[in-house]
């Protein structure tokens, strides 16, 4: 972590948000960038209307220490679909390819009304539908059809340890390697038997995991699926009981989660501009932490297992728009980014909006009674925007410093062929905003970039939507998106991006100087930017390494040293050659004061001379202390003098 803010000083942050920041003049955008989305009618009217905002984003060399996974975008299921004679036909399969291999979870509410047999059994009274082996065949044809795993959700709230195992033995059999987990109920913090009372949960959930291990030894189970926060009172008295012992009995930790509710009647009822806003964000951000830090307790991933934007069946005209495209973009990735294992969108795949449970939120849905008995489905807003993710590509997260999270938020993944793909989410209203120019500071040099944009004509639209130019076809499919490329070669790069837009640039040809740390022979320490902060003027110290973005720092070609992340150039400041006068970060202008010689290489210490006054890089007072200024010097051999480069 980053230390604390010190008298007269900056907070240093490794949060992937940055807090505020002074937003700089971009250089000017590329008229083929520019025109590489083009707004639609609509976004050129809003364009025209209100003045360009800018911002500057830095992209770190440093990890945030998570990665972005194929499964992390899945797909949530009532039980009770598996009852239907359409479930898994027509083009399902094909949604599911589209978005990798992943992960489909039978569960919902449905789960604790439907009734499994093997034996021809009548449904009882309380059951809406009845699962049998047949429906799990078909779900087995399903999974391998799409190359998903899946979680199968038991019933708990009717209790029967011994009917749960024998569906999970039945399960096992028809899905053998597709089958991930059994989820023992839904929601149990919320089954009227467990009000006030957490330890006959906890008892009852050994009984169901000693059952269903007799019928199918060594099965993965999942729990505790929580609908509140992971810190509840059920939720923590499962972990503390998961804890004591020497291995838990569940291979992943699950809750839920939907920002907003419409259960009731809210007031304010939920909106796009809720939706969209950066309190319903951090709150998102909050979640997933605390999810993070439960599942940490007993080593396990925190998987959100059902989950969507708005609880108790959406909201028409927020839930069901393109607003919500837009919306689950940064909802994935803001999870993943945070360390979760997965969000798995809740949905149907039933008719569409008003005649099903769940009629408004749904990255699926049938147009049709006829395409619903066919189980032809068609794509909903929300699903171009798992589309828009998993077309990210898998990697690892890297740290990123975004003055404008407001509007524009912000992600970078690096691959495994060390391209950089840097995501541009602008959940603004190109109603009344225009674009967003955006100045990148990458990590490098790249030799190329090609971008595609998410995009539609407004956030309220139904239809329209693209990704990279390409709509989802009728047969489900979903065309590669059309990309446009750039010859990059500079650490810098320019983008404009459109209000309600997602622009996906991915960097390739890592050319130059590779980031690099600069640690003093003396401190041990890393010369870093005072309160990490990316403002010009700023002055440079030296602090514990700790592999934060302005410890990063790129030793260019043409004899400056500029910031990884901020793109700033190491200076002496106001142009002095006086011993013990300041060094610290500017905005690049090619002045001599901005001039170093670089004698230090990877593990071997030298010096770091400035061109100008031809003195050393040094620490004010050799001293050793966290914030200590970085200074010049008159070469004299002493070890405050040395520098060590180190990745």
């Amino acid at each position: 972590m980053r230390h604390a803010l010190r008298p007269g000083g900056f907070s240093r942050r490794t949060s992937i948000v940055a807090g505020a920041a002074v937003l700089t003049a971009v250089a000017a955008i590329p008229t083929a960038l520019a025109a590489q989305a083009p707004p639609s009618a609509a976004k050129a009217a809003a364009t025209a209307a209100t003045a360009a905002a800018s911002a500057t984003i830095g992209v770190s060399a440093a990890g945030t220490g998570t990665s972005l996974a194929n499964s992390d975008v899945g797909l949530s299921y009532e039980a009770s679909f598996l009852a239907l004679p359409s479930f898994g036909q027509g083009n399902q399969f094909q949604y599911l390819k589209n978005l990798g291999a992943s992960v489909i979870r039978i569960g919902g509410n449905q789960v604790d009304k439907s009734f499994w047999t093997s034996s021809n059994e009548p449904q009882p009274s309380w059951a809406d539908a009845t699962i049998t082996p047949a429906d799990l065949t078909n779900l087995a044809t399903l999974a391998s059809a799409g190359g998903w795993k899946v979680v199968l959700g038991v019933n708990m709230k009717q209790y029967d340890p011994a009917r749960a195992a024998d569906e999970a033995a039945h399960a096992e059999a028809a899905l053998g390697a597709s089958l991930q987990d059994i989820e023992i109920g839904n929601e149990p913090d919320l089954y009227p038997q467990y009000s006030g009372n957490s330890g006959r949960y906890v008892t009852d959930f050994h009984a169901y995991v000693q059952a269903i291990r007799a019928a199918v030894p060594g099965v993965p189970i999942e729990g505790s699926d929580a609908a509140t926060s992971p810190t509840g009172a059920l939720q923590t008295a499962f972990v503390n009981d998961q804890a004591s012992m020497g291995t838990p009995q569940i291979s992943e930790l699950t809750s839920h989660h939907y920002p907003l509710s419409n259960c009731g009647n809210p007031n304010p009822r939920p909106s796009i501009a809720g939706l969209l806003s950066s309190g319903t964000h951090s709150k998102e951000t909050s979640a997933a932490d605390s999810a993070v830090s439960v599942a940490k307790r007993l080593s396990l991933p925190a998987v959100i297992d059902e989950g969507n934007s708005v609880v108790c069946s959406g909201v028409q005209g927020v839930s069901d728009v393109y607003a919500s495209a837009l919306w689950a973009v940064d909802e994935e990735l803001n999870f993943a980014q945070e360390g979760a294992a997965g969000y798995y969108m809740h949905g149907t795949v039933t008719q569409c909006y008003g005649t099903s449970s769940f009629p408004y939120y749904t990255p699926l849905c049938a147009a049709t009674a006829a395409d619903a008995a066919a189980g032809n489905l068609s794509a909903q807003p929300e699903y171009y925007g798992l589309a828009a993710v998993h077309a990210v590509g898998t990697g690892s997260f890297l740290q990123v410093t975004n003055p404008a999270s407001a509007t524009v938020r912000a992600y970078a993944v690096r691959h495994a062929d060390n391209s950089v793909t840097v995501v541009l989410d602008n959940v603004a209203d190109p109603a009344s905003n225009g674009a967003t120019s955006v100045q990148l500071n990458l990590p490098q040099t790249y030799a190329s970039a090609s971008r595609f944009d998410l995009s539609a004509s407004s956030l309220t639209t139904q239809s329209g939507i693209t990704l990279g130019g390409q709509s989802v076809q009728s047969d489900g499919t979903l065309p590669a998106p059309t990309t446009t490329s750039y010859t990059v070669g500079s650490p810098t790069f320019s983008a404009s991006v459109p209000a309600g837009d997602v622009a996906m640039i991915t960097f390739s040809g890592a050319s130059g100087a590779a980031p690099t740390t600069f640690v003093g022979s003396l401190s041990g320490k890393c010369l870093s930017v005072t309160g990490g902060s990316t403002a010009p003027g700023t002055t440079s110290d030296i602090y514990t390494c700790n592999g934060s973005a302005s410890e990063h720092w790129l030793a260019n070609g043409n004899g400056t040293i500029t910031g990884a992340s901020s793109g700033l150039c190491l200076e002496v400041q106001n142009s002095a050659t006086a011993d013990r006068s300041i060094v610290g970060v500017n905005t690049c202008n090619g002045a001599a004061n901005q001039q170093w010689t670089v004698n230090s290489a990877s593990g071997s210490a030298g010096t770091i001379v400035g061109t100008q006054s031809g003195k050393c890089l040094s620490v004010l007072g050799a001293s050793t202390a966290n914030y200590a200024e970085a200074e010049i010097y008159t070469c004299n051999g002493s070890i405050s003098e040395n520098w060590t480069e180190q990745p």
